[in-house]
């Protein structure tokens, strides 16, 4: 049995250093982590946390927080980091092709409850990244804070086209709202947030959505599970999401770590090596 953390922030972590991070969560049965970009800054972390740990994979991305000040520079800048690390780092799997470690564009999508750019900003930079991962054939990661609508009227545009996939992480709506994302063919991925006494609609979710379109996440420092309230949480945290999965479901643990790990294994390409 093995866990994998499809969005944690390795590099936002403060009482573990990287390596004790990766050390330990491998330790709690963690196999994969998918270390998730915010900004070029930390986007550029990521890669490197890719480049150093056998067992963690990169996402890069501009977060919505961000969109205010991002534009055809950043665009560009995104674009070249991402083109010059897959021609540079490249490994065989086990098929022999060439893959990178690279495998997700995001976090991007919209925030209205920061509100920290506007609308349109969100959109815009939203738009454009998902046309960056239909270019590198990447799937994207949706952040999605109160800006439903908005995230489905966006999406709408690419469902279907040749390569378009995404999930939605962090998923905290409810079931209705789940529904929309599964007809335009999008992943669901929750949080500790599942565990929380309040969690209201989402266990709803979790209870309905079929077992072939979720993943499991951390969002690791935050959202800690409520067994680890008040600490700071790591990926290895991640075994509590499966946990809460299994209880409502009916199902084992080891049956949740397993048809998660598959779904993440082909969502993302991920590759034994």
């Amino acid at each position: 049995m093995y866990f994998i953390d499809t969005h944690a922030h390795i590099d936002m972590i403060k009482n573990l250093t990287p390596e004790e991070t990766v050390s330990k969560s491998q330790n709690e049965g963690v196999r994969y982590i998918i270390n998730v970009g915010t900004s070029l800054d930390s986007s550029r972390s990521s890669l490197e946390f890719a480049t150093g740990f056998e067992n963690v994979f990169a996402s890069v991305g501009i977060h919505p927080h961000y969109a205010s000040s991002f534009g055809d520079k950043e665009l560009k800048e995104l674009d070249s980091l991402i083109e010059s690390y897959i021609s540079g780092n490249q490994n065989k799997g086990e098929s022999g092709k060439k893959f990178s470690k690279l495998v997700a564009v995001g976090e991007i999508g919209f925030d209205f409850y920061r509100n920290l750019s506007l609308e349109e900003e969100m959109k815009r930079a939203f738009s454009s990244q998902i046309e960056l991962a239909l270019k590198y054939d990447m799937p994207v990661i949706i952040h999605n804070r109160d800006g439903n609508s908005q995230t489905l009227d966006v999406v709408k545009k690419y469902a279907g086209q040749k390569g378009f996939r995404a999930v939605v992480h962090c998923f905290s709506g409810d079931l209705d709202f789940a529904g929309k994302c599964l007809d335009l063919g999008l992943y669901i991925s929750f949080t500790g947030v599942i565990t929380f006494p309040n969690a209201g609609d989402v266990l709803e979710v979790v209870k309905e959505v079929p077992l072939k379109k979720i993943f499991i996440e951390t969002d690791s420092p935050f959202l800690a599970p409520q067994v680890k309230r008040g600490k700071e949480n790591y990926p290895g945290y991640v075994r509590y999401v499966a946990e809460k999965i299994a209880e409502i479901r009916n199902l084992s643990v080891e049956e949740i770590a397993d048809i998660t790990s598959k779904n993440a294994e082909e969502f993302f390409r991920l590759k034994n090596i």
